[in-house]
């Protein structure tokens, strides 16, 4: 019998084999410690964010497809500040969900900032004192609503509230007072620092969050960036920038968006040799796939850069654990292992949901108002919607955009990988 112990130890030995420490498809967001060494081109781009940066545009947004590497972008400019007259402190990015609360959207906020504090030097004890004091009451509500407690004090913060803090705060704990203390800490940062606080807002895509909800709470910091200190900026699709302007409270407020298109192929493959080159753990290491696998993947991911990193990252897993010989790999047998791992995705869908994929896959792009697509499924408009609705949740199966006026829905790169081949088929 081999532990786990025994085969981690198998495993790594492989990995060695192959001339790499760890997995080199790498396909999380990237992080600080590595991304310098992976970040590829976006020169242009790069330029534009601090511009908007040096013309003090306190709201504006990055816009692009999903899985096209806005997240990365963000951190890139927000790492890369010397590029600027002066650093500004940022925080962890702040997502919203489509259970979100206006409550808990402020909250998170505040932790966010309180947190982005820890490592700032030059704070007055004053400042310390009242920061460790917003500190305490938060902790306390993020309790108190089952969301989790900050990681850990703020360190040389004072941790006493004074009783009249306590009183102002306890036991209603309102979003004017969060926003009241979102000020304060502004001023803090202007006064002891003199430095902006620079709050990323991720993740505005339509498929996880409520938009409408996301411009409401958008506009509630509208005041913070006028008066107390704060650039904010919203990362999601395409048409974000549009969609928060609708309000009254926003619709003069945001800057030029930072439009980021997908990748071409040859920065893509850039990106890959940085991979290969940045996680091997010897100089002869062997390239597990050759340019013909780079380039289907990268054409059928639509310029989902994500998923492109974690099909390679996933297709290199099963020669790991399958322990195939040591070699480049063409389509032939590149492909075979792409299906195995994309052909689960789509057999766990029900039969209805497996066969509106295979009806678009073979149709293309259609809104569930479209007759074609209502024969073709034996379905009427409203069951179909229902379908999309779930199978868009995630983008891997099913993707939406919008044509004219309207929106349709795509098959998504995991589907798309499995076209032309006898395993997407509608079940009987």
């Amino acid at each position: 019998m081999v532990t786990n112990g025994k085969y981690a130890d198998i495993i790594n030995d492989i990995m060695n084999q192959w001339g790499y420490h760890s997995n080199p498809y790498y396909d999380h967001e990237l992080q600080p410690d590595i991304l310098f060494d992976l970040f590829v081109n976006r020169e242009v781009s790069i330029e534009e964010f601090y511009k908007s940066m040096k013309l003090n545009t306190s709201m504006f947004c990055i816009e692009g497809d999903y899985g096209v590497g806005k997240s990365s972008f963000f951190r890139r400019c927000s790492l890369g500040q010397e590029q600027i007259d002066e650093s500004n402190i940022v925080t962890n990015k702040i997502t919203i969900t489509k259970d979100t609360s206006e409550n808990s959207f402020l909250l998170s906020i505040l932790s966010a900032v309180l947190n982005a504090l820890k490592i700032s030097s030059g704070l007055s004890q004053e400042s310390k004192d009242e920061l460790g004091e917003i500190e305490n009451v938060v902790t306390t509500q993020r309790e108190q609503s089952t969301e989790g407690a900050l990681s850990g004090g703020l360190i040389g913060l004072k941790q006493t509230r004074t009783k009249a803090k306590s009183e102002q705060h306890s036991p209603n704990y309102t979003s004017l007072n969060m926003l009241s203390d979102l000020s304060n800490i502004g001023r803090i940062c202007e006064i002891d620092l003199d430095k902006k606080i620079l709050l990323p807002i991720d993740d505005l895509e339509s498929e996880k969050c409520d938009l409408d909800q996301v411009v409401y709470l958008v506009g509630l910091l509208r005041d913070l960036i006028f008066t107390d200190n704060y650039n904010i900026i919203c990362i999601g699709e395409p048409g974000l920038r549009e969609k928060l302007s609708s309000s009254g409270r926003t619709r003069s407020v945001f800057g030029e968006s930072i439009f980021l298109k997908e990748l071409s192929f040859n920065d893509f493959n850039k990106a890959i040799e940085k991979r290969l080159a940045y996680f091997k753990s010897k100089e002869n290491n062997t390239s597990p796939f050759d340019p013909d696998v780079l380039k289907i993947i990268y054409k059928y991911s639509y310029g989902d850069i994500r998923w492109a990193f974690n099909t390679l990252n996933r297709m290199f897993e099963i020669l790991i654990r399958k322990n195939y010989i040591v070699k480049t790999y063409g389509l032939s047998h590149a492909l075979l292992v792409l299906k195995e791992i994309e052909y689960r995705a789509f057999d766990s869908l029900e039969k209805n949901e497996q066969m509106l994929l295979v009806v678009l896959s073979k149709i293309g792009p259609h809104s569930p108002s479209d007759k074609e697509l209502q024969e073709a499924m034996n379905m009427d408009r409203v069951t179909i919607q229902k379908l999309v609705q779930k199978l868009s949740d995630d983008n891997n199966l099913l993707r939406k955009k919008k044509e004219s006026r309207k929106f349709v829905y795509e098959v998504g790169p995991v589907i798309k990988s499995l076209e032309n081949t006898d395993l997407l088929k509608i079940p009987s």
